[in-house]
């Protein structure tokens, strides 16, 4: 082979991506560096994704630099993770090489790989040896030095595929956490099988099926760590006029490690481990529109990776405590706002506060609507990109749609293993489910083991109460009528309220005025925990964090208490129940 010009490289490119893609629980399973949370195979399957994605379809381009461009622009958009984003970089920068030609020889193909791979160091701040990193760069200067003797490119990539296993062998000395594990580089490995792929299929014409796995992982090196200096991995795609890649790496070198910043024309991919995500994005914001961003807690996925790979995941209206969603790397999918005659996301489109002020002023119609399967689906394969199995929790079926939309959004997802629990619950106490189930999990349980422990055990051991400062969003909500919210209203009665089978809005008992509600509230807790017993607690809340202050202390003081979480509502909830509200889910903490 002469030259390769747009067809056949489309295609060497589709043999190499589909090997990479059928390895990824085996590269997983060997990702000790720079951090060990069990995703470089994942990451790298998905880059390659987007790029192949661009180009599958461009069977007639004989071209190579259009391929090339196409192939560039998506691998650039859908880069995941340290390695992804590099083989992003090197294939970006080819393209950029190549520019405009119809098609390349041996030594045409050889200059841009080294070229490319010149350009991928110099886009990183700290570049590592021992890392894909070297065996790019040693790779194609292997692919140099040949393509200057001979014009055969079947010669060239044999050559090259032979320096980089060569290279690849050497990261486990090179690296003292790949030494310790006695593995190779995972994402060195992945370029490696790159090439393999691509020699194979000039040398015998065979790409294999595009498909995630295949060829499974038969042990682990990934240790468990406790602690991380940088534990968020953090990226963002943005659009940019003004601003250049050297100049987005100044604003972003100082929060943290592992900054790529990648770019295609306008759009810039880019990748740092940090402690301040929310800093990123700020910054990122005023320099141009963020079209795509992601963080994933890399200590999480680390305790995830031995714990059987289950992903999580909660509707919106569970009040979420923070710090459960960064523990547990759980996911999020948001019901719906109706303001007037447009549509919100749950907390990501429209704040609490806005909710807040326009209830207030009460001059618009506010409603919620339950997700989609589709808003399940999307999420579903979001995190089926690095867990095989998910476990989603809903508020009750009895009060919302929102468990039908998981249900048939499990039906539809063919990426992973769904299952769904329905809480029975809302607010914390979906939380207080979802929290006491993954424990199971964590303490050794099955997926199934865990969902039983659930239904039987969790669900019918929570205590729940709730009260309101006002009766007006309850009863435009449907839940009370009208006549009994009028004469609570005009008594200053404050009812307090529970939930029956999971659907029924009833009253426990009545107060008169917000003191004397707080201690029937005590009183109530005090007649039906029990001492012995030790619980977690969850206490939501609509501007009312006086008497969370006053709740948290009082249960802490009477009873054994593990954990105590404390949310405020989401907007889904909080136009519902108006500003004031207050409620308290307890959950036995010591089931068995």
């Amino acid at each position: 082979m002469k030259h390769l010009d747009g067809s056949s490289f489309r295609r060497v490119f589709l043999a190499g991506a589909a090997k990479v893609m059928k390895a990824l629980d085996k590269l997983n399973a060997i990702n000790v560096f720079p951090v060990p949370d069990g995703d470089t195979g994942t990451n790298l399957a998905f880059t390659l994704k987007g790029a192949v994605e661009r180009i599958i379809h461009l069977r007639r381009q004989r071209h190579i630099g259009q391929v090339a461009k196409e192939l560039a622009l998506g691998a650039v958009v859908e880069a995941k993770g340290n390695s992804g984003v590099i083989f992003s970089q090197f294939l970006a920068a080819f393209a950029e090489e190549i520019g405009d030609k119809s098609k390349l020889t041996a030594r045409e193909l050889a200059e841009a790989f080294h070229a490319a791979a010149k350009k991928t160091y110099e886009s990183l701040e700290n570049p590592k040896e021992g890392t894909i990193l070297t065996v790019i760069r040693e790779s194609s200067e292997e692919a140099l030095r040949v393509a200057k003797e001979s014009d055969d490119v079947v010669y060239m990539l044999e050559r090259m595929v032979e320096k980089a296993r060569e290279s690849l062998e050497k990261t486990k000395e090179t690296l003292p956490e790949l030494k310790k594990a006695n593995v190779v580089d995972s994402g060195a490995l992945g370029f490696v099988l790159f090439l393999e792929g691509i020699l194979r299929y000039v040398k015998e014409g065979h790409i294999e099926k595009l498909e995630f796995g295949g060829e499974k992982a038969t042990e682990t090196a990934i240790e468990q760590v406790e602690d991380l200096e940088h534990r968020y991995c953090t990226e963002a795609v943005i659009e940019t006029e003004h601003t250049s890649g050297h100049e987005l790496k100044k604003l972003l070198m100082a929060l943290g490690s592992s900054l790529i910043v990648v770019g295609a024309g306008k759009l810039f991919h880019i990748h740092i481990h940090t402690n301040k995500p929310y800093r990123v994005f700020d910054i990122l914001k005023e320099k141009g529109q963020i079209l795509k961003k992601k963080v994933d807690d890399m200590l999480a996925m680390n305790r995830m990776f031995r714990k059987n790979r289950v992903a999580f995941i909660i509707d919106s209206t569970s009040d979420l405590p923070h710090e459960l969603l960064i523990q547990k790397d759980i996911y999020i999918v948001p019901l719906n706002i109706v303001v007037g005659n447009k549509s919100y996301k749950d907390g990501v489109d429209i704040t609490r506060e806005e909710i807040e002020r326009l209830l207030l002023e009460d001059s618009v119609k506010l409603t919620t609507s339950q997700p989609s399967p589709n808003d399940f689906l999307e999420v579903y394969r979001r995190a089926s990109e690095k867990y095989g199995k998910l476990l989603v929790f809903t508020l009750s079926s009895g009060l919302s749609g929102t468990y039908n939309s998981a249900l048939k959004a499990a039906e539809m997802c063919k990426e992973a293993e769904v299952f769904v629990v329905d809480t029975k619950y809302i607010s914390l106490g979906t939380s207080l489910v979802a929290y006491e189930t993954i424990k199971k999990i964590e303490s050794g349980a099955s997926v199934e083991e865990a969902i039983r422990f659930a239904q039987e055990k969790v669900i019918p051991s929570i205590y729940f109460i709730f009260t309101l400062d006002t009766m007006k969003y309850i009863v435009r909500s449907g839940r009370v009528s009208k006549l009994q919210g009028t004469i609570a209203e005009f008594l200053n009665i404050k009812p307090i309220m529970s939930l029956r089978d999971g659907k029924e809005v009833y009253k426990v008992t009545t107060a008169f005025g917000r003191r004397r509600t707080i201690e029937k509230f005590k009183k109530l807790l005090k007649e039906n925990l029990d001492p012995a017993h030790t619980y977690d607690v969850g206490i939501a809340h609509f501007r009312s964090g006086r008497d969370v202050e006053i709740l948290s202390d009082f249960l802490r003081n009477n009873f054994k208490v593990d954990k105590i979480f404390i949310g405020e509502m989401t907007p889904s909830l909080s136009l519902h129940l108006g500003p004031g509200a207050l409620a308290v889910f307890v959950a036995r903490a010591d089931l068995e």
